[in-house]
């Protein structure tokens, strides 16, 4: 219990300095596995949050990993707090994004189902972008090409916030496979 106490805090402060917005003083690059630097990666921010936006970001960065898997965590050059990013090329995750334009669409990829997180997916000609459609806020991780899938270790943080919908079909059955999520 004494642990957790500790954990809690120093993983939220960690994940703050990781992910803090631009500053006047330049950022100091983190070092990769090989030892070198990386530099900070260029991010747009999500749109200026509400306040329930905010405090559901902060939910789900106080959860975040430092290390995505063998990726080592990555600075952003952005002025948003709900940013952050692991390994180079740069997966990235954006809190409190807007709804993506394919969900709900004939042209939208099928919804995929994580550790009870359902993603869209976006598959783009360098990249895949995947969305968590079923939660108070819209989630954004950006998936480099040719990187391990690092969806089943952000779903824990996901998952600090409560499920709003279910992917349905026109019979009600419920799975990973199904096109669109209900009640959203």
């Amino acid at each position: 219990m004494i642990a957790t106490a500790i954990a809690a805090p120093v993983t939220v402060l960690l994940a703050f300095l990781l992910t803090a917005g631009h500053t006047d003083k330049p950022a100091t690059p983190l070092p990769s596995a090989s030892g070198t630097a990386l530099p900070a990666v260029a991010v747009p921010a999500p749109p200026k949050p509400d306040a329930a936006t905010q405090a559901a970001c902060v939910k789900v960065f106080a959860q975040l990993p430092v290390q995505l898997g063998q990726l080592p965590p990555r600075r952003t050059d952005t002025d948003s707090s709900f940013v952050a990013a692991w390994g180079n090329p740069a997966v990235v995750l954006r809190c409190g994004v807007a709804k993506p334009a394919v969900f709900g669409t004939p042209d939208a990829a099928q919804l995929v189902e994580v550790n009870s997180v359902l993603w869209q997916p976006d598959p783009q000609r360098d990249r895949t972008v995947y969305t968590a459609v079923d939660r108070s806020v819209y989630l954004e991780v950006t998936v480099p090409a040719g990187v391990d899938q690092p969806l089943p270790l952000l779903a824990p943080a996901v998952s600090a916030l409560p499920r709003l919908c279910t992917a349905t079909d026109a019979a009600g059955n419920t799975g990973a496979r199904l096109p669109i999520c209900t009640a959203r």
